[in-house]
């Protein structure tokens, strides 16, 4: 019973995740204006890489907390609100213009 719970609560909070993510996706792409600047220079740029980078690894332990399904859902819908909140400005914005 508990395996199947467990089970249960990780795809809740993943839906929950998939949610808050195309929620937020879907406000910033509703909020940006596309512009097309024909003005703009070209610019070319060079970039050189050496053969055999010298970068150290520093292995990390990553401590998360413990965060309620009841919480995760009032994240979600704090974004949505403000997403909305947002969308419904811009829209009154344009009205007076």
């Amino acid at each position: 019973m508990t395996k199947i719970k467990a089970m249960m609560t990780k795809v809740i909070l993943g839906a929950m995740t998939v949610t808050t993510l195309l929620a937020t996706s879907a406000g910033a792409s509703a909020a940006t204006v596309t512009t097309t600047n024909t003005a703009a220079p070209a610019v070319r740029t060079t970039v050189q890489l050496d053969s055999r980078p010298a970068a150290p690894i520093h292995p990390m332990k990553i401590h998360l907390k413990r965060v309620t399904t009841k919480r995760i859902a009032s994240q979600v819908q704090t974004v949505v609100d403000a997403s909305a909140l947002n969308l419904d400005q811009k829209h009154s914005d344009d009205q007076l213009k």
